[in-house]
């Protein structure tokens, strides 16, 4: 024998807000419909059930021990897909949970969010700051954007952009002390380091054969924007990602006194769950980051 067909939806949440306030009324008001309204698709349900859900008590109305079943199970019902609906819709937009560089949200990652804002108004991006290796089944982190040479166990990573380092200091160093023209005169300044990247001198100056000077290694700071603002104040040379001081060269603030650039083998990677690109929020997060670097906005 052939299943009946289900019930109208709109017609079991007609009686559910029925059952829930007693009145045709209040369940009209709740809806947002006429009272006629609710009154049909009532009359139409318990039609279509073959049984009586409700019934008049003087100028009330109650539920029949049916009504009253029907109501628990319906109820439940409707929550539970309440709940399928608001997962798949944040599927589809909802909260995307950034975690990325501290520098390169500053200086990159923000001030270019309000292009995907506008083309993606409907998913909320909540952006942290970190530099660990997520474990993306512990945290609530959908995308992070990190450094490093290799992917990670958990996570399917993609290359974001390479890296081109290169020397900056304020043009202020420029006109006094010894010589800036060649990475053979570093020896002879104050060199600012990234404690966070201990080498990045050591192997910068080994490309072009020369020794590290320890002497002048007397400053050091655990984030870019710190050596990019000391460098900025005259308190030595820095060794930075050249796509993070665009502004600061454009503005004068940072000068590039030669253009020997090193390439590092570590890139910038964007990482997520294995399979997290399925949610259309990740995939397009995704794909305008992509984007942004293949338009020229970073190297």
């Amino acid at each position: 024998m052939p299943e009946r067909p289900l019930p109208s939806l709109n017609a079991v949440r007609s009686f559910v807000a029925v059952a829930r306030h007693l009145s045709f009324t209040r369940a009209a008001d709740e809806l947002s419909v006429t009272q006629g309204a609710v009154s049909r698709m009532m009359q139409t349900l318990q039609a279509d059930l073959g049984v009586e859900l409700i019934r008049r008590v003087g100028r009330g109305i109650e539920l029949t021990p049916t009504g009253a079943a029907f109501f628990g199970e319906a109820s439940a019902a409707l929550d539970r897909i309440a709940v399928a609906a608001r997962a798949a819709r944040a599927q589809e937009g909802g909260v995307l949970r950034v975690s990325a560089l501290p520098t390169l949200t500053q200086r990159w990652l923000i001030p270019r969010l309000k292009r995907f804002q506008a083309e993606n108004p409907d998913i909320q991006v909540e952006v942290s700051i970190g530099e660990h290796r997520v474990d993306f089944a512990k945290e609530r982190i959908d995308v992070a954007i990190r450094y490093g040479v290799e992917a990670w166990p958990g996570a399917d990573t993609a290359t974001l952009m390479p890296e081109t380092m290169g020397v900056f200091c304020a043009p202020s160093l420029l006109g006094q002390g010894p010589p800036l023209r060649h990475p053979t005169d570093l020896a002879q300044h104050r060199l600012l380091q990234h404690t966070t990247r201990p080498d990045s001198w050591r192997v910068y100056l080994a490309a072009f054969g020369l020794p590290l000077p320890e002497a002048a290694l007397s400053l050091a700071f655990e984030h870019f924007f710190m050596i990019i603002e000391a460098a900025s104040a005259g308190m030595g040379v820095a060794l930075l990602p050249v796509f993070l001081v665009g502004d600061d060269v454009a503005s004068g603030r940072l000068v590039q006194p030669f253009t020997e650039t090193l390439r590092p083998r570590g890139r910038y990677l964007i990482a997520h769950a294995p399979g997290a690109e399925r949610a259309r929020r990740v995939r397009r997060f995704k794909e305008w980051l992509l984007t942004e670097v293949e338009q020229g906005a970073a190297v």
